[in-house]
C-alpha cells in the first residue's frame, strides 16, 4: 500500500501571498520580526520539512514492499519445509507434528450425525399378547 504524499495548503498559501509582497516591496519590514526575510526562511523551513516527510514515505513504502516479497519468499521457504519433514518422516509422524503439521487421523473419521451403536434402539415385541401389540424400544450394547 502506497502511502500518499503530503501537501500543504498553508504552504501555498503562504508563497502566493509571499509573491504578493515582494511585488509590494522587495525589503517589506514591519519591524518586531516581521519582515520578507524572516517569511521565506520559515516558509523555506516548512519546504524542508515537508520534503524530508516524503521522502520517508517513499522509503518506507520501498521497505513495505521488500518486507512483504522477504514474507512470501519465508512462506513459501517454510512450506517446502514441512513438506520435506512430512516426506522424510510422514504426516502421521510425532516430528511432522513437531515442526508444525497436523497429523493425519488414522481411524477413519465418523459421522457426527451418525449414532453410535451404544445409540442404536432396536424394537422388539414383549410378550405381544400382553403389549396389546406395542412395541418397547431395547438398546444394544
Amino acid at each position: 500500500m502506497v502511502r500518499p504524499k503530503r501537501s500543504s495548503p498553508t504552504l501555498e498559501k503562504a508563497l502566493r501571498r509571499v509573491a504578493g509582497m515582494r511585488w509590494i516591496s522587495p525589503t517589506l519590514d514591519f519591524g518586531r520580526g516581521l519582515n520578507l526575510t524572516e517569511y521565506d526562511s520559515r516558509i523555506q523551513t516548512l519546504q524542508t520539512e515537508l520534503s524530508n516527510y516524503n521522502n520517508l514515505l517513499s522509503s518506507l513504502d520501498e521497505m513495505a514492499i521488500r518486507i512483504a516479497e522477504i514474507e512470501e519468499d519465508l512462506s513459501t521457504y517454510s512450506e517446502k519445509m514441512l513438506m520435506s519433514v512430512g516426506s522424510n518422516y510422514g504426516k502421521d509422524s510425532a516430528e511432522y507434528a513437531q515442526a508444525g503439521g497436523k497429523r493425519r487421523k488414522s481411524s477413519s473419521r465418523r459421522s457426527q450425525t451418525a449414532p453410535s451403536p451404544a445409540e442404536i434402539m432396536v424394537t422388539t415385541p414383549l410378550n405381544g399378547a400382553n403389549n396389546n401389540g406395542k412395541h418397547n424400544p431395547v438398546v444394544l450394547p
